[in-house]
């Protein structure tokens, strides 16, 4: 396509639509192939009062030219029709420019987002500008659903806290984009009445269930493997953030392999809405090397086919040259800094430099590190010693002539990028405001010493930008080189190899000491843990010694406490037998008398006379009464032999032939 066309197209676009920014209408044309008609109905759609009637065709689409008079453009098909609950800035009658915005509008300073907005089974449109709030949306979501702003609770943001003061610009949004209002607090919902078995309670279950991830990480041919429930919730972006706490791989480095094609295009999908299968979802994940993204030297242009009538309509947008240029030069954005001096924290100042940066430069440009200082040391230098990188510390400044030239000619060329992402963590910081310039002057003396400070603070604007190449040695941090932003490409890259060779040799060096340092402390936990292993097999079996004494000591307690019983308890029947004995008869006594003589086991003879009409049991009495007990001792006669404490307890000595006299031994029972 011809330049001149391309300046017709800009003309009759910028009469559509009342764009005024020129630089903002180029990229919504580039964006659409410079097809003119696809252009303004990215950022056109229209509303109902537009909409055909009914049965017949759709009116041709009408819009303002440079003469303030209306051309109509057979060009726009019949689709060109907005779809029912939809929200845009353009169709708002209550703002200042009308239904369209004019040269006033906010338009020319924003961008204009689409959200897609699930609730309950339905979808709300809600297109508004990036300059907008969260709040904004739910007061659409308000007029639109009847829910109050304050019952709202909208998910599928990419960031986890969004507050409804937000402003959309600030969480880097794509274009297209999709939520989830959830309404807890709410008892019914105000729309349509939800049952269990309804398509949007379906979705809701999705979304509050957990989902299985079967993540498959792979480095240096191994391969680790991790079982993640994750609610559906949460979005994919999230979800790379929390496999960054296992892996230690930046979301930005990660590679993966079976996200279904929603989470591919966008990281602010929730899990619920991209489709993943279930039970488990398999995903496999690697580690990029980085390489540049490619520089976008040119852009694809497509024709268009206008037909005579068309080029009559053209002709009339047609005009001068000097006054295109005139508004070119009225109307170009002012560049915005690349840290504001209000910038709160450094990774609030490093996500402001990178999104400034990336908008000045294009995609080609080195992964900057967005966090502290401190902890993009942490990340390059205080790791192990196989993952290490130098640290390359970018320092610009706006009010130096060599800060354009440098940055679009060298640093964003693609050779560089790849070199830095490959062997570098590249931190950045912007010393225009002086504000910021004192900042980093106290940043850099508590990392790299007051020396280095005063280097830096020495640093006139004109001698700027500088890439300072940082190392550590002696458990201090060191800078290498301070390269200027006057060196060329190719003066750049060799001194960035000469700083990343030296550094690979130390690497290797401190690689080797560390994996010998390793070894001993392997060698030492392992000696370590044998002597507590046979200081715990010791411990054990003291304790069981010291437990069997104590064992013992209690089994002799109670075999002396039991023996004493039985001792108290024989003594006992040994006196309560011998209270029943009669006394023994004289030797002058006139009755029958009956000597017994008694055998004990040890050979002792005991005699004693009894009456003969006594009766056995006051025999047994008396053996009993000498400590022979029954239950242990047999009482025997000698011919016949018998055991006479089995006869009949009740009969007399006469009776059982012991009369006059008889010899018992007493024999142990076994």
């Amino acid at each position: 396509m011809a330049d001149g066309e391309r300046d017709q197209m800009l003309v009759d676009f910028q009469a559509c639509t009342q764009i005024d920014d020129l630089e903002t209408c180029i990229a919504i044309l580039e964006q659409n192939g410079w097809e003119l008609v696809k252009a303004i109905q990215s950022v056109m759609p229209q509303t109902d009062c537009e909409m055909s009637p009914a049965g017949g065709e759709p009116p041709p689409y009408s819009f303002p030219n440079h003469t303030g008079q209306s051309a109509v453009s057979p060009d726009f098909p019949s689709e060109f029709q907005p779809s029912h609950n939809t929200y845009s800035p353009l169709m708002d009658p209550g703002s200042a420019s009308g239904p369209f915005p004019g040269p006033s509008s906010s338009y020319s300073s924003g961008r204009l987002l689409n959200f897609t907005v699930e609730y309950r089974g339905q979808n709300v449109t809600v297109n508004v500008f990036d300059t907008e709030t969260v709040g904004k949306i739910k007061e659409v979501l308000f007029s639109e659903l009847g829910i109050p702003v304050q019952k709202q609770d909208l998910r599928g943001w990419a960031s986890k806290r969004v507050d409804d003061k937000k402003i959309l610009r600030d969480l880097q949004l794509p274009r297209e984009n999709t939520l989830y209002l959830l309404t807890p607090d709410l008892n019914r919902p105000l729309t349509s009445r939800v049952t269990p078995d309804s398509d949007s309670s379906k979705e809701f279950e999705n979304f509050m269930r957990d989902y299985t991830l079967h993540i498959t990480f792979r480095e240096n041919s191994r391969a680790q493997e991790y079982n993640l429930k994750v609610q559906g919730s949460k979005t994919v972006g999230e979800v790379k953030g929390d496999i960054y706490h296992l892996t230690n791989v930046p979301a930005r480095h990660q590679v993966w392999v079976g996200w279904p094609e929603a989470a591919k295009k966008d990281d602010a999908i929730t899990l619920a809405a991209c489709g993943l299968q279930l039970p488990v979802h398999d995903l496999e994940l690697t580690k990029a090397n980085i390489i540049g993204k490619p520089q976008y030297t040119a852009h694809e242009t497509s024709e268009i086919d206008i037909s005579d009538d068309e080029e009559e309509n053209n002709d009339s947008y047609a005009v001068e040259e000097d006054i295109f240029e005139h508004e070119e030069s009225q109307n170009s954005r002012k560049q915005t800094p690349l840290m504001p001096e209000t910038v709160g924290d450094q990774t609030e100042a490093l996500e402001h430099f990178t999104r400034e940066f990336r908008e000045r430069y294009g995609e080609t440009h080195p992964v900057f590190f967005v966090g502290s200082l401190e902890n993009a040391i942490k990340e390059s230098l205080l790791c192990r010693a196989k993952d290490r990188k130098l640290l390359a510390v970018y320092l610009h400044h706006d009010n130096s002539i060599l800060s354009n030239v440098f940055c679009s000619q060298i640093l964003c060329m693609e050779t560089i990028v790849n070199y830095l992402c490959g062997n570098f963590i590249t931190w950045a910081w912007d010393v225009t405001h002086e504000t910021n310039s004192a900042r980093f002057i106290s940043i850099a003396k508590k990392e790299f010493g007051s020396i280095v400070a005063a280097q830096i603070r020495g640093q006139k604007p004109d001698q700027l930008p500088l890439l300072m190449i940082v190392s550590r040695s002696r458990a201090s941090n060191e800078v290498l080189d301070m390269i200027p932003g006057t060196v060329t490409l190719d003066e750049l890259m060799m001194r960035l190899m000469q700083n990343a060779e030296n550094f690979h040799l130390q690497q290797q060096a401190d690689i080797k000491e560390e994996e010998e340092r390793e070894a001993r402390e392997n060698i030492r936990q392992e000696q370590e843990l044998a002597f507590q292993e046979s200081l715990a097999t010791d411990r054990a079996k003291a304790e069981a010694k010291r437990h069997e004494v104590e064992m013992e000591q209690i089994r002799q307690m109670e075999e002396e406490r039991l023996k004493k019983e039985e001792e108290d308890r024989k003594q006992a029947i040994q006196e309560s037998a011998l209270m029943h004995i009669r006394d023994e008869p004289p030797e002058s006594c006139k009755e029958a008398v009956s000597r017994i003589r008694i055998r004990t086991p040890n050979g002792e003879n005991i005699q004693r006379r009894f009456y003969a009409t006594d009766k056995l049991k006051y025999l047994i009495y008396y053996i009993t009464s000498q400590g022979f007990h029954i239950e242990e001792y047999k009482i025997l006669t000698t011919f016949p032999r018998r055991d006479v404490s089995q006869l009949d307890e009740e009969k007399t000595l006469e009776e059982l032939k012991m009369f006059p006299q008889e010899t018992l031994i007493l024999e142990e029972r076994h």
